[in-house]
C-alpha cells in the first residue's frame, strides 16, 4: 500500500520480526499483542515529539492516532500508521513532508534505542539532523514548527534537544520494553522502519539491556576464546561458558544457524571440552561482563 499518497497519513513504520519462531512465520500471540501495543505507543510518542516539540507525559493527550495495518501475507512484518489533522497545515504533507517526517522519527527512535541500551550521544544526533536540514527544506519546515518552533532557528536545536531528550527517553522506556517482548523468546531481533533506508535494528543483547533496571551496557562485537562450554541447548542456543581472560562462568546465547547442523563446532567443543574461538557481542552490567551473545565460530 502506498502510504505516502493517503490523505491524513503523516508517516508510517514497518516493524519486522526475525529469527526463532518468526522464521517459520509464527510468534507467540500474547508476546505479539504486547509488542504491537508497545510499538504503537512508542511510535505515537516519538511522532508527537517530532511534530510538536514536546514530550507526552502524565495525562497529556495527543492529536495523533496510531493505527495498525494487516501484516503482510506469509510474514510478521506489520505496518503502523500515524494519522493527524496536521495535513491541513502542511499543504504538501501527502508526499514530500512524509519522507522528512519518517526520516526524523527514525533517527530519534534510533537514538532512544542507543540510550536505553547504554550508548548514546545527543550531540551526534543533533549534528546529523542539522546536516540533513541543510539540504531538506521539508525537514526545515517540520523542525521550525516542532522541535525548534517558528520563532527560533536551527542553531537553537542543540539546546532544545539537550533539555527535552532525557524526558523523551524516560517516557519511551515502558513502550519500548513492551515492543521488544518477543525478542529472545519468539524471535531474535526486531527492525523498526524495516522497509526504509534508515532501519532501526534491535538485537537480543540490546533488548536485554533495554529491559534491565540496572546499569547494563551493550558492547561492540569482538573476538573471544571460549575455553569451555559447560552446558548448551541446541534448540534455544542458551549456554553456560568459561571465557579466556575472565574469572568464573557466564550465561551465553548462540545465535548461529550452524548450531542446527550435526557435529557443529559448538557441540564438538562441548563434548570434547575443547576451547573455541568465537565472534560475539558482550553485555556488561555494573561495568562487569554479564552475558555473551555468540554469532559465529
Amino acid at each position: 500500500m502506498k502510504w505516502d499518497s493517503m490523505t491524513g497519513v503523516a508517516g508510517h513504520m514497518d516493524v519486522k520480526y526475525d529469527g526463532g519462531d518468526a522464521d517459520r512465520h509464527l510468534l507467540d500471540s500474547a508476546q505479539y499483542a504486547r509488542s504491537v501495543d508497545g510499538s504503537g505507543r512508542l511510535y505515537r510518542l516519538v511522532s508527537h515529539y517530532c511534530l510538536h516539540g514536546e514530550v507526552l507525559s502524565g495525562k497529556k493527550q495527543s492529536d495523533l492516532r496510531c493505527f495498525s495495518a494487516p501484516p503482510r501475507e506469509g510474514s510478521f512484518e506489520s505496518t503502523l500508521v500515524i494519522l493527524t489533522a496536521l495535513s491541513h497545515q502542511y499543504p504538501a504533507f501527502n508526499d514530500v513532508y512524509k519522507k522528512a517526517f519518517d526520516w526524523l522519527v527514525a533517527k530519534v527512535m534510533g537514538h532512544i534505542k542507543e540510550a536505553l541500551s547504554g550508548t548514546s550521544n545527543v550531540k551526534e544526533l543533533v549534528d546529523v539532523i542539522k546536516e540533513q536540514a541543510k539540504s531538506s527544506s521539508e525537514l526545515n519546515t517540520l523542525l521550525a514548527n516542532g522541535l525548534i518552533k517558528a520563532n527560533d532557528n536551527l542553531a537553537s536545536l542543540h539546546e532544545k534537544m539537550m533539555i527535552s531528550i532525557p524526558g523523551l527517553i524516560e517516557a519511551a522506556k515502558s513502550p519500548m520494553r513492551a515492543a521488544l517482548t518477543p525478542v529472545g523468546k519468539s524471535c531474535n531481533q526486531i527492525t523498526q522502519f524495516s522497509d526504509s533506508e534508515h532501519p532501526v535494528v534491535i538485537s537480543e543483547p540490546e533488548a536485554l539491556a533495554i529491559r534491565s533496571d540496572g546499569d547494563v551496557v551493550v558492547g561492540e562485537p569482538g573476538d573471544y576464546v571460549v575455553t569451555r562450554i559447560y552446558s548448551l541447548s541446541v534448540d534455544s542456543g542458551v549456554c553456560r561458558v568459561e571465557i579466556e581472560g575472565y574469572a568464573g562462568t557466564f550465561h551465553g546465547k548462540i545465535n548461529d544457524v550452524a548450531l542446527t547442523q550435526p557435529n557443529n563446532s559448538y557441540t564438538q567443543a562441548l563434548n570434547r571440552h575443547e576451547p573455541l574461538k568465537v565472534r560475539a557481542r558482550p553485555v556488561f552490567k555494573d561495568g562487569e561482563l554479564h552475558r555473551l551473545f555468540i554469532t559465529e565460530a
